[in-house]
C-alpha cells in the first residue's frame, strides 16, 4: 500500500488498483467523504490519484459516494415546492422510489435500470409483489365503546383511531375498517360514520368514494403495511385478508416518479456529483388520458336541487365553482372580505388545505392571484348565504368577521372545510342525483361551456386559474367534442344528405 498525502492506493487480489482520497466530512450528515476510482495499472493509478485529490481540494461531492437516497434527501431540503406538491412528492419517494432504489449509486444507475424500475411499476405498483400469490395482511384494529368513558362515542372511537394512526400502529395508505366493519364489531353506525368524518377533517384520513377511508400522509409513520409482518393474534378470517391483486401503476403515476427522479439527477449534475442525468436515457410509457365526459347544465342544476334539499352551503358551494370554475381549495379558502357584492367580484388569491391536522392557507396553486367577476344572481345566493351565517351568530350576540371563512362548519366561521371533506360530500350528494359528478368535473363544465358558448380561450383559462395561456385548459378541461367540431359535422352531413337527395333513384329489377 502506498500513502500518499491524504490518500492511498492499495493492489486488489485481481491485480488492479483502487484509490481513496479522504475529501473532508459533509457538513449536513457529519460523515467521511472519501473519493473512490479503480485502475488497471500502477501508472493509471497514481494519475487516479492525482486527479481525486484535486477533486477534493475544490470541495466536489464524490459522485460515487452518494446513493439516489442520499441525494434524494439533499435534494427535497432545498427544492421550492408547493406544500401539497412536496407532500405527493415525499411520498413517492417514502413509498416507491426509496425502497427501489434508495441504496443505488449514482454512478452505477443507467437507463436500463430506471426502465427496468419503470416497466415493474407498471406490471404491478406494489413493491412487495414479485409476481408470485400472497396474501394481504389487514391489520384491523379493535374498536370498542366504554360506556363509562365521559367522551362520546365518537369521539372515543375517532381517538382510538388517531392515535394508532400517530404512533404508526396505521401506517400511511393502510385502509381503515367500513362504517359496516365498525357496526358488526358493536360501534354504532352513526358513531362511525362520525369518527370517519372527524378525522377527515383532521387531515388524518381521506375517503374515496367506493374504497373506503385510508391513513393520509402527513405527520404519521411510514411504511408499507402489506410488507410487515402480521401481529401474533392475527387471524386472517376475523380481519378479512386477501389475496393480493396486481394493481398497475397508471401512466401519470410513472411519468410523475420519473419527474421526481429527473429533478433530482438535475440537481446531482449542477452540483458536480455526476456529470450526467441517468433519467434523459429512461423510456417512459406513453400518458394515455381519457378524455373527460363533460355534464350538461341540466345534470349540475340536478345535483344542486338536491344539495338545497339537505346542505344549502353545499349548494351554493356548488353553485361558486360552476360559475368561477375555481378549485375546491380556492373556495374553502375565501374569506367574506374577498367577496364584493356590491362590485360583483371574487378575489381568489389563496388555497386551503389539512395535512397532518395542520389547517394552511396558502396561495393558490399556480400562485396566481386573481379576480373573478359574478352575475347578479350569484352575488344574491352568496348575500343569502351570508344572511343565514349572521343571523346564527346574532342569536348569541356575535357578529361575522371580515376574515371569516365563507364555508364553515363553525357559526363564526374561524375554521374552513377540509377540502378532502367537501369532495367526500359532494360526491354522496351527486349519488343521490344519480349524477357521475365530482368538484373537478364542475371545473371542466365551466371550461367546456364558456368555450361553447364563445368565450375566448385566454379569458376561459385565466378564470379557470391556468397560467400558460390556454394549454392545459384545451388539454384536460374544455370537452373533447368542441362546439365547433359538432357544428362541421353538422355541416358535412347538410352537404352529403343533399347531394344523395340530388341522385336519381336507381331502378330496381322486378
Amino acid at each position: 500500500m502506498t500513502n500518499v498525502g491524504k490518500g492511498h492506493v492499495e493492489r486488489l487480489p485481481s491485480g488492479s488498483y483502487r484509490v481513496r482520497v479522504y475529501a473532508g466530512t459533509d457538513p449536513l450528515t457529519g460523515k467521511e467523504i472519501r473519493l473512490k476510482a479503480t485502475a488497471k495499472t500502477a501508472e493509471r493509478a497514481q494519475a487516479e490519484l492525482a486527479r481525486l485529490l484535486e477533486q477534493a481540494s475544490v470541495g466536489q461531492q464524490p459522485e460515487s459516494a452518494a446513493t439516489v437516497g442520499y441525494l434524494l434527501d439533499q435534494y427535497m431540503a432545498v427544492a421550492d415546492l408547493d406544500v401539497s406538491t412536496r407532500e405527493g412528492y415525499e411520498g413517492y419517494i417514502r413509498h416507491t422510489i426509496k425502497p427501489a432504489l434508495g441504496g443505488m449509486e449514482l454512478r452505477k444507475l443507467r437507463g436500463p435500470v430506471l426502465d427496468t424500475f419503470y416497466a415493474r411499476l407498471r406490471r404491478c405498483g406494489d413493491l412487495a409483489c414479485t409476481g408470485r400469490p400472497f396474501t394481504e395482511h389487514r391489520n384491523v384494529p379493535v374498536l370498542t365503546v366504554d360506556p363509562g368513558d365521559s367522551r362520546p362515542a365518537y369521539r372515543q372511537i375517532a381517538d382510538t383511531l388517531a392515535q394508532m394512526i400517530r404512533s404508526g400502529q396505521l401506517r400511511v395508505g393502510e385502509r381503515l375498517p367500513s362504517v359496516r366493519e365498525m357496526s358488526d364489531g358493536g360501534v354504532p353506525t352513526a358513531s362511525a360514520r362520525h369518527a370517519l368524518a372527524l378525522l377527515t377533517e383532521e387531515g388524518l384520513i381521506t375517503s374515496r368514494q367506493g374504497s373506503g377511508a385510508f391513513v393520509a400522509a402527513g405527520g404519521v409513520a411510514s411504511g408499507s403495511a402489506r410488507l410487515r409482518p402480521p401481529r401474533p393474534d392475527h387471524d386472517c378470517a376475523r380481519e378479512a385478508c386477501q389475496p393480493h391483486r396486481c394493481r398497475p401503476m397508471s401512466a401519470g403515476t410513472v411519468r410523475q416518479i420519473h419527474a421526481i427522479l429527473s429533478g433530482a439527477f438535475v440537481t446531482a449534475v449542477r452540483w458536480e456529483w455526476i456529470t450526467r442525468n441517468p433519467a434523459a436515457s429512461a423510456k417512459l410509457p406513453k400518458n394515455r388520458r381519457q378524455p373527460a365526459v363533460a355534464l350538461s347544465p341540466s345534470q349540475v342544476a340536478k345535483v344542486i336541487a338536491v344539495a338545497q334539499d339537505v346542505h344549502p352551503e353545499l349548494a351554493t358551494y356548488l353553485w361558486l365553482v360552476a360559475v368561477t370554475g375555481a378549485r375546491r381549495g380556492e373556495l374553502c379558502g375565501l374569506w367574506w372580505a374577498d367577496l364584493d357584492l356590491e362590485v360583483g367580484s371574487v378575489h381568489v388569491a389563496h388555497n386551503y388545505l389539512v395535512r397532518g391536522g395542520q389547517r394552511i392557507r396558502k396561495d393558490t396553486k399556480t400562485h396566481q392571484d386573481r379576480r373573478l367577476a359574478i352575475d347578479r344572481v350569484t352575488c344574491d345566493v352568496l348575500a343569502a348565504h351570508r344572511q343565514r351565517a349572521e343571523e346564527a351568530l346574532a342569536a348569541v350576540g356575535l357578529g361575522l368577521a371580515d376574515r371569516a371563512y365563507v364555508f364553515s362548519n363553525d357559526p363564526a366561521g374561524a375554521t374552513a372545510w377540509n377540502p378532502d371533506w367537501t369532495s367526500h360530500q359532494v360526491a354522496v350528494i351527486a349519488s343521490w342525483a344519480g349524477v357521475s359528478m365530482n368538484v373537478k368535473s364542475l371545473r371542466h363544465y365551466t371550461a367546456t361551456q364558456l368555450l361553447s358558448g364563445g368565450i375566448d380561450l385566454r379569458n376561459t383559462a385565466a378564470r379557470l386559474g391556468h397560467g400558460d395561456g390556454g394549454a392545459t385548459t384545451l388539454k384536460h378541461y374544455a370537452d373533447p367534442l368542441s362546439e365547433v367540431d359538432r357544428r362541421a359535422a353538422a355541416y358535412l352531413s347538410d352537404l352529403t344528405a343533399a347531394a344523395r337527395l340530388a341522385q336519381p333513384r336507381q331502378q330496381t329489377e322486378a
